[in-house]
């Protein structure tokens, strides 16, 4: 009985040298047809598909490599902090390899470690100049996130959220956000009036709202268009004529 099995690579090539391997077949005894000879997209990143054949075996040819991997335990993932290359859903693995790609081009001797949780996957690059990843503000490491963000859900049916991380640098970021959030919120209820932090992007605001969500006396609004917006903590006992509902992070 004949089996079609489909194999991908960056090239056909590469594609028809992974079956051969994992079939044990030479490849001038390698029956298959070309699906798709793959693109390399922009900057060999977004938008770039790898080729896929069809490659037609005999059951006796199919071995045991073919089966998809088992999962990988939680304690393996917490111990380690990264997947298998096996572990990985398609989208984590594009993503990592663009990460890989991004983060070495910008400052060599990088590497990335990889936590895939679903909707959610979380890349640490390590090695390399962290300061030049970081950038002012953070903004390069922003600007990062937010391209193989976009490689991880050209890849992916359902929204993936995506975060990237340079030596602790988010978690140092998010304790700041938090403080200036509550402080902001203090001034608000001190002076009665609405205070504003400005120009935050949506992951910033999502930490501001988060952060002030359980606070009965502010309410927290985006205000503006665009990527960067202005986030609004308003003293709630100034809206006696809103009804206080729960507090969307946008």
């Amino acid at each position: 009985m004949i089996s079609e099995v489909l194999f991908k690579g960056k090239t056909v090539e590469q594609a028809v040298l992974s079956a051969c391997q994992q079939l044990e077949i030479k490849e001038e005894s390698l029956n298959y047809e070309v699906v798709s000879s793959g693109s390399t997209g922009i900057f060999g990143l977004v938008g770039a598909r790898k080729a896929q054949i069809r490659v037609f075996v005999s059951e006796k040819q199919v071995d045991s490599s073919l089966e998809p991997p088992g999962p990988v335990s939680e304690s393996n993932l917490a111990e380690t902090g990264d997947a298998p290359e096996a572990a990985l859903s398609e989208p984590a693995r594009i993503g990592r390899e663009a990460l890989g790609k991004i983060a070495a081009g910008i400052t060599p001797g990088t590497s990335v470690r990889t936590r895939d949780e679903g909707r959610r996957i979380d890349y640490q690059i390590e090695g390399g100049k962290a300061g030049v990843l970081i950038g002012k503000r953070g903004q390069t490491l922003e600007a990062i996130q937010y391209l193989v963000e976009k490689v991880v859900n050209r890849n992916s049916r359902e929204r993936v959220r995506v975060s990237i991380d340079v030596g602790g640098y988010l978690a140092k970021k998010r304790q700041n956000l938090e403080n200036l959030a509550e402080k902001t919120a203090r001034k608000a209820k001190k002076n009665g009036k609405p205070a504003t932090i400005g120009q935050l992007n949506a992951h910033d605001r999502r930490i501001v709202h988060l952060a002030l969500k359980d606070d009965i006396e502010v309410l927290t609004k985006s205000v503006g268009h665009g990527y960067l917006r202005k986030l609004i903590v308003i003293p709630q006992k100034r809206r006696t004529n809103l009804k206080r509902g729960p507090q969307r992070p946008d």
